[in-house]
């Protein structure tokens, strides 16, 4: 009988660790904030606030946490962010006012980027780059259902009593201590430290020059990841996505009470279908792009995520909206999976920390100031139209922005083909 490779469980623990620490730590928002709200007395614009803290510390810990990384391993650094992240909640937990909830989602936030950065490049680690961005998605599946937990526990509780969302918080920080000691136990920093290979390292090492139909040669220099045009892009379409998916995420079920009238237990249920159906997006989309290039990807899912947003404004059957729900949520995780497996192709693998965390400093931009702009537009308006519009045109740009970066490169590669063969 065939063993299973180590590097599998190892994908199953950062899977555990991505519901945690973004699933359980950042999109758990969006089935609470509304039930915290009411139960704090706040407006949209307090509300916005709150959510921009999350953001700001996420900012603020995926800044440094790739130099953290290099220097204690990438356990200990998932460990100790995901035991503040546990903190937090249970201050969350126990907040009676503005500025203590905003605290507690500061240290939500500090601690959500500094477990999950460190663990997608670990799910790296433990794949070959044909793999990575199976491996990344995959991973990225915890945060789906998360959202599925979450939309189907919260309002369920909440329905029980006024202080659910209070309940709520405790039992996300529970389960938080639950995986932050199997990681204590299993989780290991690479294959080396258990004398084994990646997995597909071997089929990799023997076909080098095809793991990635649009992946250029990689730079060993430490300051590429500073120096590199299309890191730079990329973080600016990423961040793109950070402005654009926070309407979606954080404000669908709230959109789904106000604007349609639809009860707490359905509009949960609505965010719940949405994370099920985005637990397979990271998966689907990271292969896609291990096979046909990750801007080529990147721009459809993209697309796809306009195409809804428009949608989703413009219809009122009941039918209509769970489909585009299940259509966005299909590609929901394809976004991140594809960036952070992106940065893989153009720095070293020991600079893969850095490079994320760098690309995730522009998608953090884009997620401070998205709530802030979303809470304001909503006030003026009344409603989610123009938030919604403004989101899906947001989208749009970051999606015209990889179709460029992919034929730029498409072009360069047909250049250097013509010129190689002109030399022979």
């Amino acid at each position: 009988m065939r063993q299973i490779h180590k590097g599998w469980i190892i994908l199953f623990l950062l899977f555990c660790t991505m519901l945690g620490s973004l699933g359980f730590g950042r999109f758990s928002l969006g089935a609470i904030l509304p039930f915290m709200r009411e139960g704090l007395g706040l407006d949209y614009r307090h509300i916005g606030l709150i959510a921009s803290a999350a953001f700001l510390g996420y900012l603020v810990s995926v800044s440094i946490v790739g130099y953290f990384v290099i220097r204690f391993g990438a356990k200990k650094i998932i460990n100790y962010s995901m035991i503040i992240l546990a903190i937090a909640m249970v201050i969350c937990a126990n907040a009676h006012s503005f500025w203590v909830a905003y605290f507690g989602c500061l240290l939500l936030g500090i601690g959500s980027g500094g477990s999950s950065i460190p663990a997608m490049g670990l799910a790296g680690r433990w794949f070959s780059n044909n793999k990575k961005g199976m491996a990344i998605g995959t991973a990225m599946g915890g945060l789906g259902l998360g959202i599925v937990i979450s939309g189907l526990v919260v309002p369920s509780i909440v329905n029980i009593t006024d202080e659910g969302w209070r309940i709520s918080w405790y039992i996300l920080s529970l389960v938080t201590v639950i995986f932050i000691i199997i990681n204590a136990i299993y989780l290991k920093n690479s294959p080396e430290e258990l004398g084994i290979q990646a997995i597909g390292e071997e089929k990799s090492k023997s076909d080098k020059n095809s793991h990635d139909a649009s992946s250029p040669p990689r730079q060993n220099d430490k300051w590429q990841v500073y120096k590199s045009k299309q890191i730079w892009i990329i973080g600016f379409i990423y961040m793109s996505w950070g402005f654009s998916y926070l309407i979606f995420s954080t404000f669908l079920v709230d959109y789904l009470m106000k604007d349609l009238d639809f009860s707490k237990g359905i509009a949960g249920l609505f965010f719940s279908i949405a994370g099920l159906a985005s637990i397979i997006s990271g998966f689907v989309w990271g292969g896609v792009s291990d096979r046909f290039g990750r801007m080529f990807a990147l721009s459809f899912v993209l697309i796809i995520q306009f195409s809804m947003l428009v949608a989703l404004i413009l219809s009122t059957s009941t039918l209509f909206i769970v489909l585009e729900v299940i259509f966005y949520g299909l590609t929901l995780w394809g976004v991140p999976t594809i960036m952070n497996a992106s940065v893989a192709d153009f720095v070293e693998s020991s600079q893969v920390p850095v490079a994320m965390g760098f690309i995730t400093i522009f998608f953090s931009i884009g997620q401070i100031i998205s709530p802030v702009i979303t809470g304001v537009v909503i006030e003026m308006t009344n409603d989610y139209f123009v938030a919604f519009l403004l989101s899906a045109f947001i989208c749009l740009c970051g999606a015209l922005g990889c179709m460029k970066l992919h034929l730029d490169y498409q072009t360069k590669q047909t250049n250097t083909i013509k010129d190689s063969r002109l030399k022979a």
